[in-house]
């Protein structure tokens, strides 16, 4: 399931935040606000994999605004079985897609945890096996 959901309808949700959504908060964007909230009810989580994606994307004044925003989530790290997922599927849409393993081994991560993945980019992540959303 992939789909444009609406910020205020991802409520009461287990999801995987992509990096686009975190940068897109630095650069002004309320909307990251709206899903870790109270009022969402949401548990937000974060790839190790995103964490490294965002400090390659942000300007070094944002430093220390990421480490508090980064650590208000649930960090999850890439072991070998979200590591054989990503790498399955590579090989399955690689030439189709051009997947490269950052993605691939975000859209494990959110597949071997049961999460929803939360991108801008869903093209990204064209895995059938995962619920993806795309809220803005």
């Amino acid at each position: 399931m992939s789909g444009n959901k609406g910020m205020k309808e991802i409520i009461n949700s287990r999801i995987l935040i992509d990096t686009d959504i975190i940068i897109d908060h630095f650069r002004g964007n309320e909307s990251f606000g709206l899903l870790v909230s109270n009022q969402s009810q949401n548990v937000c989580y974060i790839s190790v994999i995103t964490i490294a994606e965002i400090y390659s994307l942000i300007y070094s004044h944002e430093f220390e605004l990421v480490e508090k925003l980064v650590y208000q989530l649930q960090v999850l790290k890439v072991d070998a079985q979200i590591a054989k997922l990503a790498g399955a599927y590579r090989m399955s849409y690689y030439k189709s897609h051009a997947l490269n393993i950052p993605d691939g081994l975000i859209a494990a991560t959110a597949k071997i945890n049961d999460l929803i993945l939360v991108s801008k980019n869903i093209r990204h992540f064209p895995m059938d096996d995962i619920i993806k959303i795309k809220p803005y």
